[in-house]
Protein backbone atom coordinates (compact mmCIF):
# COMPACT_ATOMS: atom_id res chain seq x y z
CA UNK A 1 0.00 0.00 0.00
CA UNK A 2 1.04 3.36 -1.21
CA UNK A 3 2.25 6.02 1.55
CA UNK A 4 1.02 9.76 0.80
CA UNK A 5 2.54 12.72 1.91
CA UNK A 6 1.22 16.34 1.63
CA UNK A 7 3.58 19.72 1.60
CA UNK A 8 0.96 22.41 3.35
CA UNK A 9 1.35 26.15 3.69
CA UNK A 10 -0.24 29.39 2.20
CA UNK A 11 3.25 29.58 1.07
CA UNK A 12 4.03 27.82 -3.25
CA UNK A 13 6.15 24.78 -3.05
CA UNK A 14 7.58 25.93 -6.63
CA UNK A 15 8.94 29.17 -5.30
CA UNK A 16 12.11 29.17 -6.79
CA UNK A 17 13.13 32.30 -3.98
CA UNK A 18 12.67 30.16 -1.27
CA UNK A 19 15.16 27.79 -0.05
CA UNK A 20 12.57 26.14 2.20
CA UNK A 21 10.56 25.30 -0.39
CA UNK A 22 12.87 24.22 -2.34
CA UNK A 23 14.59 21.65 0.18
CA UNK A 24 11.05 20.43 0.37
CA UNK A 25 9.96 20.11 -3.41
CA UNK A 26 13.23 17.92 -3.20
CA UNK A 27 12.27 15.55 -0.60
CA UNK A 28 8.51 14.91 -2.02
CA UNK A 29 10.38 14.46 -5.50
CA UNK A 30 12.32 12.05 -4.05
CA UNK A 31 8.97 10.05 -2.12
CA UNK A 32 7.52 10.19 -5.03
CA UNK A 33 10.11 8.61 -7.24
CA UNK A 34 9.76 5.63 -4.02
CA UNK A 35 6.47 5.31 -4.67
CA UNK A 36 4.84 7.59 -2.33
CA UNK A 37 1.89 9.80 -3.76
CA UNK A 38 3.07 13.45 -2.77
CA UNK A 39 0.94 16.27 -3.03
CA UNK A 40 1.31 19.96 -2.22
CA UNK A 41 -1.96 22.72 -1.42
CA UNK A 42 -0.71 26.06 -0.83
CA UNK A 43 -1.71 29.49 -2.44
CA UNK A 44 0.12 30.73 -4.89
CA UNK A 45 2.15 33.26 -2.87
CA UNK A 46 5.75 33.84 -3.34
CA UNK A 47 8.95 35.12 -1.17
CA UNK A 48 10.02 38.82 -2.06
CA UNK A 49 8.33 41.80 -2.03
CA UNK A 50 7.34 42.12 -6.23
CA UNK A 51 5.07 40.18 -7.88
CA UNK A 52 6.40 36.47 -9.28
CA UNK A 53 5.72 35.45 -12.98
CA UNK A 54 3.12 32.43 -12.21
CA UNK A 55 4.13 31.27 -16.20
CA UNK A 56 8.11 30.43 -14.67
CA UNK A 57 5.88 28.21 -12.00
CA UNK A 58 3.55 26.15 -13.87
CA UNK A 59 3.50 27.85 -17.30
CA UNK A 60 1.68 30.08 -19.75
CA UNK A 61 -1.56 28.45 -20.19
CA UNK A 62 -2.47 27.64 -16.25
CA UNK A 63 -1.16 31.10 -15.53
CA UNK A 64 -3.34 32.52 -17.65
CA UNK A 65 -5.62 35.75 -15.71
CA UNK A 66 -8.67 34.20 -16.49
CA UNK A 67 -7.53 31.53 -13.66
CA UNK A 68 -7.72 33.57 -10.62
CA UNK A 69 -9.35 32.74 -7.69
CA UNK A 70 -9.83 29.08 -8.58
CA UNK A 71 -7.43 25.96 -7.89
CA UNK A 72 -5.03 25.06 -10.23
CA UNK A 73 -3.11 21.29 -10.33
CA UNK A 74 0.28 21.16 -12.11
CA UNK A 75 2.11 17.54 -12.05
CA UNK A 76 5.60 18.19 -11.73
CA UNK A 77 8.58 15.30 -11.55
CA UNK A 78 5.50 12.77 -9.77
CA UNK A 79 4.19 15.72 -7.07
CA UNK A 80 0.48 17.21 -8.01
CA UNK A 81 0.76 20.68 -6.83
CA UNK A 82 -3.36 22.27 -5.99
CA UNK A 83 -2.46 26.13 -6.08
CA UNK A 84 -4.75 28.41 -5.29
CA UNK A 85 -4.77 31.11 -8.15
CA UNK A 86 -4.70 34.64 -6.34
CA UNK A 87 -4.87 38.38 -7.15
CA UNK A 88 -1.35 38.81 -5.91
CA UNK A 89 1.72 36.69 -5.18
CA UNK A 90 2.68 38.62 -2.81
CA UNK A 91 1.71 37.12 1.07
CA UNK A 92 0.87 40.75 2.61
CA UNK A 93 -1.69 40.89 -0.46
CA UNK A 94 -3.65 37.63 0.14
CA UNK A 95 -7.38 38.29 0.88
CA UNK A 96 -9.77 36.83 3.55
CA UNK A 97 -11.65 35.48 0.68
CA UNK A 98 -8.99 33.74 -0.44
CA UNK A 99 -7.72 32.43 2.61
CA UNK A 100 -11.30 30.89 3.26
CA UNK A 101 -10.92 29.25 -0.19
CA UNK A 102 -7.52 27.84 0.62
CA UNK A 103 -9.34 26.68 4.19
CA UNK A 104 -11.79 24.61 2.52
CA UNK A 105 -9.80 23.27 -0.32
CA UNK A 106 -7.46 21.85 2.34
CA UNK A 107 -10.02 20.43 4.50
CA UNK A 108 -11.30 18.72 1.50
CA UNK A 109 -8.29 17.34 -0.02
CA UNK A 110 -6.79 16.25 3.15
CA UNK A 111 -10.27 14.38 4.40
CA UNK A 112 -10.18 12.66 0.65
CA UNK A 113 -6.35 11.54 1.01
CA UNK A 114 -6.39 10.95 4.61
CA UNK A 115 -1.92 11.13 4.00
CA UNK A 116 0.86 9.65 6.31
CA UNK A 117 2.40 12.74 6.62
CA UNK A 118 1.75 16.40 6.26
CA UNK A 119 4.69 18.48 6.09
CA UNK A 120 5.16 22.51 6.11
CA UNK A 121 6.04 25.43 7.43
CA UNK A 122 5.02 29.23 8.63
CA UNK A 123 3.76 30.79 11.81
CA UNK A 124 1.30 32.89 10.35
CA UNK A 125 -2.63 33.08 11.65
CA UNK A 126 -3.48 31.26 8.34
CA UNK A 127 -0.72 28.77 8.61
CA UNK A 128 -2.43 27.58 12.25
CA UNK A 129 -5.43 27.54 11.14
CA UNK A 130 -4.34 24.86 8.08
CA UNK A 131 -2.58 22.25 10.71
CA UNK A 132 -6.01 22.53 12.58
CA UNK A 133 -7.62 21.07 9.96
CA UNK A 134 -4.66 18.55 8.84
CA UNK A 135 -4.38 17.55 12.66
CA UNK A 136 -7.76 15.93 12.31
CA UNK A 137 -7.04 13.61 9.02
CA UNK A 138 -3.14 13.39 8.81
CA UNK A 139 -0.87 10.58 11.18
CA UNK A 140 1.80 12.76 11.52
CA UNK A 141 2.55 16.77 11.58
CA UNK A 142 6.00 17.65 10.29
CA UNK A 143 7.18 21.38 10.76
CA UNK A 144 10.20 22.22 8.87
CA UNK A 145 11.83 25.09 10.50
CA UNK A 146 14.37 26.97 8.41
CA UNK A 147 15.50 30.34 9.81
CA UNK A 148 15.61 31.93 13.38
CA UNK A 149 13.02 33.86 13.79
CA UNK A 150 10.29 32.09 15.67
CA UNK A 151 10.16 33.57 19.20
CA UNK A 152 6.47 31.59 19.89
CA UNK A 153 6.57 27.96 21.03
CA UNK A 154 2.95 27.80 20.48
CA UNK A 155 3.55 27.39 16.81
CA UNK A 156 5.48 23.90 16.93
CA UNK A 157 2.82 22.79 19.66
CA UNK A 158 0.48 20.70 17.00
CA UNK A 159 3.27 18.70 15.64
CA UNK A 160 5.02 15.42 15.92
CA UNK A 161 8.06 15.77 14.74
CA UNK A 162 10.08 19.10 14.02
CA UNK A 163 13.11 19.17 11.40
CA UNK A 164 15.65 21.73 10.64
CA UNK A 165 19.13 21.55 8.43
CA UNK A 166 21.87 22.31 10.85
CA UNK A 167 23.54 22.10 14.53
CA UNK A 168 22.82 25.91 15.05
CA UNK A 169 19.00 25.86 14.53
CA UNK A 170 18.48 23.19 16.58
CA UNK A 171 20.99 24.30 19.46
CA UNK A 172 18.98 28.12 19.33
CA UNK A 173 16.02 26.92 19.33
CA UNK A 174 16.87 24.54 22.16
CA UNK A 175 17.99 26.92 23.99
CA UNK A 176 15.34 29.67 22.77
CA UNK A 177 12.11 27.80 23.47
CA UNK A 178 12.96 24.37 24.60
CA UNK A 179 11.45 22.28 21.89
CA UNK A 180 13.87 19.48 20.04
CA UNK A 181 14.42 19.44 16.09
CA UNK A 182 15.79 16.75 14.57
CA UNK A 183 18.35 17.71 11.82
CA UNK A 184 17.93 16.68 7.99
CA UNK A 185 20.88 18.33 6.29
CA UNK A 186 19.84 20.27 3.43
CA UNK A 187 19.32 18.26 0.03
CA UNK A 188 19.28 18.63 -3.43
CA UNK A 189 18.24 16.77 -6.50
CA UNK A 190 16.95 19.40 -9.42
CA UNK A 191 19.39 19.23 -12.48
CA UNK A 192 18.61 23.00 -12.21
CA UNK A 193 19.87 23.84 -9.26
CA UNK A 194 23.37 23.27 -9.65
CA UNK A 195 26.40 22.36 -12.10
CA UNK A 196 27.90 18.81 -11.31
CA UNK A 197 31.99 20.01 -11.00
CA UNK A 198 32.72 18.83 -14.59
CA UNK A 199 30.19 21.27 -16.17
CA UNK A 200 32.04 23.90 -13.90
CA UNK A 201 34.45 25.56 -16.66
CA UNK A 202 36.31 27.31 -13.97
CA UNK A 203 36.62 24.55 -11.24
CA UNK A 204 37.17 21.78 -14.28
CA UNK A 205 40.01 24.20 -16.13
CA UNK A 206 41.42 26.26 -13.71
CA UNK A 207 43.25 28.56 -16.39
CA UNK A 208 39.29 29.99 -17.37
CA UNK A 209 39.00 30.62 -14.01
CA UNK A 210 39.65 34.39 -14.62
CA UNK A 211 36.78 34.36 -17.71
CA UNK A 212 34.58 33.53 -14.50
CA UNK A 213 32.66 35.28 -12.25
CA UNK A 214 32.64 36.19 -9.19
CA UNK A 215 28.68 35.38 -8.13
CA UNK A 216 26.52 36.99 -5.30
CA UNK A 217 23.15 35.36 -5.12
CA UNK A 218 20.00 37.37 -3.81
CA UNK A 219 22.21 41.00 -2.87
CA UNK A 220 19.38 42.16 0.15
CA UNK A 221 20.23 43.52 3.15
CA UNK A 222 20.81 40.82 4.78
CA UNK A 223 22.55 38.87 2.81
CA UNK A 224 25.26 41.36 3.08
CA UNK A 225 24.71 43.48 0.01
CA UNK A 226 26.65 46.44 1.69
CA UNK A 227 30.17 44.48 1.91
CA UNK A 228 29.54 43.16 -1.55
CA UNK A 229 29.56 46.80 -2.74
CA UNK A 230 32.41 48.00 -0.85
CA UNK A 231 33.93 44.50 -1.98
CA UNK A 232 33.13 45.35 -5.67
CA UNK A 233 33.68 49.22 -5.20
CA UNK A 234 37.39 48.06 -3.95
CA UNK A 235 37.70 45.91 -6.91
CA UNK A 236 37.29 48.43 -9.62
CA UNK A 237 39.68 50.67 -7.82
CA UNK A 238 42.16 47.87 -8.06
CA UNK A 239 41.21 44.82 -10.43
CA UNK A 240 39.25 45.96 -13.42
CA UNK A 241 39.63 43.01 -14.71
CA UNK A 242 37.29 41.24 -12.32
CA UNK A 243 33.67 40.98 -13.31
CA UNK A 244 30.98 40.09 -10.59
CA UNK A 245 27.40 38.34 -11.36
CA UNK A 246 24.86 39.64 -9.15
CA UNK A 247 21.61 37.17 -9.46
CA UNK A 248 18.47 39.36 -8.12
CA UNK A 249 16.41 36.86 -5.42
CA UNK A 250 13.88 39.14 -3.22
CA UNK A 251 14.57 42.71 -4.30
CA UNK A 252 15.14 43.93 -7.55
CA UNK A 253 17.33 45.87 -9.56
CA UNK A 254 14.69 48.72 -9.81
CA UNK A 255 14.08 48.99 -5.95
CA UNK A 256 17.25 49.40 -5.11
CA UNK A 257 17.69 52.36 -7.65
CA UNK A 258 14.65 53.46 -6.17
CA UNK A 259 16.71 53.38 -2.79
CA UNK A 260 19.97 54.91 -4.43
CA UNK A 261 21.74 52.13 -3.77
CA UNK A 262 23.17 51.23 -7.86
CA UNK A 263 25.04 48.27 -7.19
CA UNK A 264 23.95 47.25 -10.68
CA UNK A 265 24.92 50.32 -12.31
CA UNK A 266 28.92 49.44 -11.46
CA UNK A 267 30.89 49.02 -14.61
CA UNK A 268 32.16 45.11 -13.51
CA UNK A 269 28.44 43.53 -12.41
CA UNK A 270 26.35 41.67 -14.30
CA UNK A 271 23.41 42.05 -13.14
CA UNK A 272 20.72 39.05 -13.52
CA UNK A 273 17.07 38.75 -12.86
CA UNK A 274 15.95 35.70 -10.59
CA UNK A 275 16.72 32.73 -12.70
CA UNK A 276 14.66 29.32 -12.92
CA UNK A 277 17.75 27.19 -13.94
CA UNK A 278 20.93 27.71 -12.01
CA UNK A 279 22.99 25.87 -13.77
CA UNK A 280 24.33 27.89 -16.19
CA UNK A 281 24.82 30.59 -13.41
CA UNK A 282 27.03 27.89 -11.19
CA UNK A 283 28.87 26.60 -15.28
CA UNK A 284 30.43 30.37 -15.11
CA UNK A 285 31.40 30.94 -11.35
CA UNK A 286 34.71 30.87 -10.68
CA UNK A 287 33.66 31.94 -6.49
CA UNK A 288 30.92 32.42 -4.66
CA UNK A 289 30.40 35.08 -2.05
CA UNK A 290 28.04 34.72 0.85
CA UNK A 291 28.49 37.38 2.83
CA UNK A 292 25.62 36.93 4.93
CA UNK A 293 25.04 39.03 7.82
CA UNK A 294 21.73 37.62 9.53
CA UNK A 295 22.04 34.12 11.62
CA UNK A 296 22.00 31.52 8.48
CA UNK A 297 19.97 28.15 8.90
CA UNK A 298 22.98 26.82 6.65
CA UNK A 299 22.68 28.50 3.45
CA UNK A 300 21.47 26.77 0.67
CA UNK A 301 23.80 28.31 -2.21
CA UNK A 302 27.26 27.20 -0.35
CA UNK A 303 26.04 23.79 -0.81
CA UNK A 304 25.33 24.16 -4.52
CA UNK A 305 28.43 26.16 -5.05
CA UNK A 306 30.71 23.06 -3.41
CA UNK A 307 28.59 20.50 -5.33
CA UNK A 308 30.81 22.26 -8.25
CA UNK A 309 33.56 22.35 -6.70
CA UNK A 310 33.31 26.17 -6.32
CA UNK A 311 35.26 28.00 -3.67
CA UNK A 312 32.99 29.91 -1.11
CA UNK A 313 33.82 32.87 0.80
CA UNK A 314 31.26 33.78 3.83
CA UNK A 315 30.80 34.99 7.41
CA UNK A 316 30.97 32.64 10.09
CA UNK A 317 27.92 33.88 11.12
CA UNK A 318 24.74 30.81 11.89
CA UNK A 319 24.81 27.87 10.27
CA UNK A 320 27.29 29.12 7.36
CA UNK A 321 30.55 27.16 8.71
CA UNK A 322 28.66 23.83 8.96
CA UNK A 323 27.38 23.95 5.58
CA UNK A 324 30.75 24.57 4.49
CA UNK A 325 32.15 21.57 6.28
CA UNK A 326 35.85 22.40 6.59
CA UNK A 327 35.30 24.04 2.64
CA UNK A 328 35.17 27.61 1.65
CA UNK A 329 37.06 30.74 3.52
CA UNK A 330 35.35 32.32 6.46
CA UNK A 331 35.00 36.16 7.65
CA UNK A 332 34.14 37.65 10.85
CA UNK A 333 30.43 39.90 10.23
CA UNK A 334 32.22 43.56 10.29
CA UNK A 335 31.34 44.56 13.71
CA UNK A 336 27.63 46.47 14.30
CA UNK A 337 26.47 44.84 10.54
CA UNK A 338 24.41 41.68 11.95
CA UNK A 339 22.59 43.94 13.99
CA UNK A 340 22.23 46.86 11.47
CA UNK A 341 22.35 45.11 8.17
CA UNK A 342 22.25 48.38 6.01
CA UNK A 343 25.56 49.44 8.02
CA UNK A 344 28.03 50.22 5.19
CA UNK A 345 31.58 48.13 6.44
CA UNK A 346 34.51 49.73 6.19
CA UNK A 347 37.13 48.84 3.98
CA UNK A 348 39.58 47.54 6.72
CA UNK A 349 36.89 45.42 7.62
CA UNK A 350 36.10 44.15 3.45
CA UNK A 351 39.86 43.75 2.51
CA UNK A 352 40.82 40.35 3.70
CA UNK A 353 38.03 39.18 1.23
CA UNK A 354 39.60 41.39 -1.64
CA UNK A 355 42.94 39.65 -0.88
CA UNK A 356 41.67 36.37 -0.65
CA UNK A 357 39.67 36.71 -4.06
CA UNK A 358 42.73 38.27 -5.85
CA UNK A 359 44.52 35.13 -4.26
CA UNK A 360 42.32 32.83 -5.74
CA UNK A 361 42.29 34.17 -8.77
CA UNK A 362 46.10 35.11 -9.45
CA UNK A 363 47.95 31.43 -7.68
CA UNK A 364 46.63 28.22 -9.70
CA UNK A 365 48.37 26.39 -6.81
CA UNK A 366 46.07 28.49 -4.38
CA UNK A 367 42.83 27.90 -6.43
CA UNK A 368 42.95 24.21 -7.41
CA UNK A 369 43.74 23.55 -3.65
CA UNK A 370 40.34 25.44 -2.95
CA UNK A 371 38.80 23.76 -5.45
CA UNK A 372 39.54 20.14 -4.16
CA UNK A 373 38.43 21.22 -0.85
CA UNK A 374 35.03 22.59 -1.57
CA UNK A 375 34.11 19.25 -3.78
CA UNK A 376 35.34 16.99 -0.35
CA UNK A 377 33.28 19.31 2.11
CA UNK A 378 30.10 18.69 -0.62
CA UNK A 379 30.81 14.70 -0.10
CA UNK A 380 28.16 14.33 2.61
CA UNK A 381 25.87 15.76 0.32
CA UNK A 382 25.74 14.06 -2.85
CA UNK A 383 22.37 13.59 -3.72
CA UNK A 384 22.31 9.88 -3.95
CA UNK A 385 23.52 9.77 -0.35
CA UNK A 386 21.01 11.96 0.77
CA UNK A 387 17.73 10.74 -0.83
CA UNK A 388 18.67 6.81 0.87
CA UNK A 389 19.01 8.55 4.60
CA UNK A 390 16.22 10.82 3.95
CA UNK A 391 13.55 8.25 2.34
CA UNK A 392 14.16 5.71 5.54
CA UNK A 393 13.84 8.31 7.95
CA UNK A 394 10.52 9.35 6.18
CA UNK A 395 9.11 5.99 6.55
CA UNK A 396 9.88 5.54 9.81
CA UNK A 397 8.19 8.81 10.69
CA UNK A 398 5.09 7.33 8.77
CA UNK A 399 5.19 3.95 10.58
CA UNK A 400 5.84 5.48 14.05
CA UNK A 401 2.73 5.66 16.57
Amino acid sequence: MSRTIVFLSPMCLLDTRSGAAHTLRTLLIWLAEAGWHAYSISASLFDGNYEFAMATAVGEKLANPDHQGKFLQYTAAGVQHNILYTQSTIQKNLTTHEAKQLLVKANELLSAWQPDIVIGFGGSLLSKKLWEIARKYSRKLVFYLANASYEDSEVFEPFDHIICPSNFLRDLYRQRLGIQPEIFRNAIIEANAYAPREDVFPTNNIHLRKQGFITFINPSPRKGVTLALVLIQLAYQQRPDLTFLCLEGTITKEMWQRNDVHIAEMPNVWWLPNQRDMRRVYQRTSILLFPSFWPEASGRAVLEAQLGGIPVLATRNGGIPEQLNGGGFLFDVPAGCDETYLKIPPYEAVQPWFNTICRLMDDDQAYTEAVERATKAAEPFQPQQRKQEFLKRMEELAKSE
